[in-house]
């Protein structure tokens, strides 16, 4: 089997002059001096010219999702890192703001022969730099070195880096973990298997606390701040927190943060069953605002606006919102406007209302412009969660917390924040945390164009190849929930949803099939639905035999069993009251079948994905019963209901 050589690391660096002659001086002048520079930065250099605005942003565009058939998606020119345009092109900083809508981390180089340049300094505009031609004259050696080094700056990864030296130095270990580098699992007979199976550096670089050389994730200090300091810049927010118990601690570390006793928070119905725990953990009150279910594709949407604004209004003494950026289905609300509609309410009231989002399945909102109106930071959220292991390149667990609060309470913060964390975080998933976000600061354009232009593709020849596999479209959802054709709501295409119901066999079957395949998807419903992540992981050759197995799947179908429905489309109620104090009281276990009228004393919920159907307080209803019984019968997990039974309070 040939080794796997490494993949070279490649900038391109856009030349802009508006004279042809002054643009082939300049290309031929940094490619002379560009050879010695590739070797002192193991790096590929490549410059490409333009003549004019138009045809620079025509170049650095190429990537972003086409809006019809006009335009045709380039995915490979997203490794532009750097512009090099001369002021006579530019004319004003508007051109500059263009590229920065476009590409927000790239580093923009403007050649000028102005002395002060000091009127065109923006802060909005912090990768902007200016080179006087006189100097670049006898000095192209040292200023492509110099552009280099914004880009270095933005690959370095502080921890990581650090990290891996001190892996590699092998010191003697005279302190946790116990296996000593891995030594007990390699001199045992009976552990040798698990050793060999994960390889030396597995065990070497899992390490304890006690090296203080490497920094503190609870402080944030040494290597591990220098990492979340960077990781802030890459996402552009005040401050980043690593966190390496997963998302679901993340969102209970800023709830519990921010909410006290009694404190009134505004919650999405559809938000992952962290947010209402939560709650729980804070002592917080829940208002919540219901979010519709389609008893057809089996899904939530997030709630309307105008539902929140009434919520908001009438409980002018909240403390919170909380809502879900992107739903597990991809339905995404427009962030912008409930951030306006708080920030008005705020000054006409006087209130100091803050919104957290719970961005999990959308952490790569800000690095694309097709997705960047949904970002929750780009919008202007207080606190973001984002689940980096979910859809970005980091290990499970892997989680950032990004504040944006001006009122940001660090220290009581840093509190909340040893409740929840371990004292022996796994440094494995602090440096994938690292990694990850440095890639996103580089290749974070480019990946996302590729992963759109996949997922286009995919969804373009399952429309037009099969004929009883179907994929739910935005419109599809805008039917079923009438209010997401207002306020602006949209929908992200990485996310595709299939509806298979046409197939007329039990979806379980369905997903029996294509395991056998070699394919595990990431959601099924008893309605019929099943939802499959196109992500920065996704090769073509992937992506090319899943639609070959869905072919083969709609002229195998005919062998299955035939479907009998379980009761598939009954509606899951609306919260009407919730009495989370009802989780501490007397409680007694009963039949899912006898609890009809009952106070439900826990959570229940099926997973995925994870959104509660009964909550502490709730008297439950038949229609619960229904659709609770319903989950049973597809074989679905469902926590806090073991074997049938469910805990309400004592009566």
């Amino acid at each position: 089997m040939a080794k796997q050589t490494n993949p070279t690391c490649r900038i391109q660096i856009l030349l802009v002059e508006n004279s042809k002659s002054a643009g082939e001086i300049l290309y031929d002048s940094f490619n002379k001096v560009k050879g010695t520079l590739e070797k002192i930065n193991s790096i590929s250099i490549e410059f490409v010219k333009a003549i004019s605005q138009e045809a620079a942003l025509e170049y650095i565009e190429c990537g972003v999702m086409p809006s019809g058939n006009s335009k045709q998606l380039k995915a490979e020119y997203g490794d532009v890192q750097a512009v090099v345009v001369s002021w006579e092109v530019c004319r004003s900083m508007s051109f500059v703001e263009k590229i920065v809508a476009l590409r927000s981390n790239i580093h923009i180089f403007i050649l000028t022969s102005e002395q002060n340049t000091y009127g065109l300094y923006n802060p909005r505009l912090g990768n902007v730099h200016f080179i006087q031609k006189k100097e670049l004259v006898n000095n192209h050696h040292l200023e492509l070195q110099r552009i280099l080094n914004t880009f270095n700056e933005r690959r370095r990864t502080p921890f990581w880096t650090a990290y891996k030296d001190y892996v590699e130095e092998a010191n003697y270990t005279w302190h946790t973990p116990g296996h000593a580098g891995g030594r007990s699992f390699k001199n045992s007979p009976y552990l040798y298997g698990f050793y060999e199976f994960f390889g030396d550096n597995v065990f070497l670089g899992d390490l304890s606390a006690s090296v203080e050389h490497l920094g503190s994730l609870l402080d944030s200090t040494g290597y591990v701040g220098l990492a979340e300091a960077k990781a802030a810049r890459t996402f552009n927010v005040r401050k980043t927190f690593f966190v390496t118990n997963g998302s679901s601690n993340s969102n209970k570390i800023i709830m519990q943060t921010l909410l006290r006793a009694g404190d009134k928070a505004i919650v999405d119905r559809n938000c992952h069953k962290s947010v209402h725990y939560g709650c729980i953990q804070s002592q917080a009150t829940p208002i919540y605002v219901n979010s519709q279910y389609s008893t057809r594709y089996g899904v939530f949407a997030p709630p309307s606006i105008k539902d929140i604004e009434d919520a908001i209004r009438k409980n002018p003494d909240v403390k919170l919102v909380i809502l879900t950026g992107c739903t597990y289905d991809g339905i995404l609300i427009p962030i912008r406007r409930v951030v306006e509609l708080v920030k008005k309410i705020n000054q006409a009231k006087g209130t100091n209302i803050k919104v957290f989002i719970d961005e999990a399945w959308f952490g790569y909102a800000s690095f694309h412009p097709y997705f960047r109106e949904y970002s929750a930071i780009c919008s202007g959220a207080d606190y973001v969660t984002h689940s980096a292991h979910k859809v970005l390149s980091a290990f499970s667990q892997s989680s950032y917390i990004h504040v944006n609060d001006p009122d940001f309470d660090e220290d009581y913060f840093r509190e909340i924040f040893h409740l929840y964390t371990s004292t022996s975080p796994q440094y494995q998933i602090i440096a994938s945390l690292g990694v990850c976000s440095m890639q996103m600061e580089i290749e974070g354009f480019k990946l996302m164009g590729k992963a759109l232009e996949q997922a286009q593709r995919f969804r373009d020849a399952v429309r037009g190849r099969l004929s009883k596999i179907k994929v739910v479209e935005f419109s599809d959802f805008q039917r079923e929930f009438r209010h997401l054709k207002t306020y602006g709501y949209g929908n992200d295409p990485l996310k595709v949803l299939l509806d298979v119901s046409a197939l007329d066999c039990e979806v379980k079957q369905i997903q029996n099939y294509l395991q056998e395949k070699g394919f595990e998807v990431e959601k099924t419903t008893p309605e019929g639905t099943i939802l499959f992540l196109f992500t920065i992981g996704t090769s073509t050759a992937k992506e090319g035999e899943l639609f070959f197995a869905l072919s083969e799947l709609e002229h195998e179908a005919v062998r299955f069993d035939r479907k009998v429905r379980h009761g598939a489309g009954v509606k899951i109620p609306d919260v009407q009251t919730a009495g989370l104090s009802y989780f501490f009281e007397p409680r007694e276990q009963i039949k899912i079948e006898h609890a009809r009228g009952r106070i439900s004393s826990f959570f229940v919920t099926p997973y995925p994905p994870g959104v509660p159907v009964l909550i502490p307080g709730q008297t439950i209803t038949q229609e619960h019963i229904d659709y609770i019984e319903q989950q049973m019968k597809d074989n679905r997990t469902i926590h806090g209901c073991d074997d049938g039974m469910v805990y309400v309070a004592k009566e």
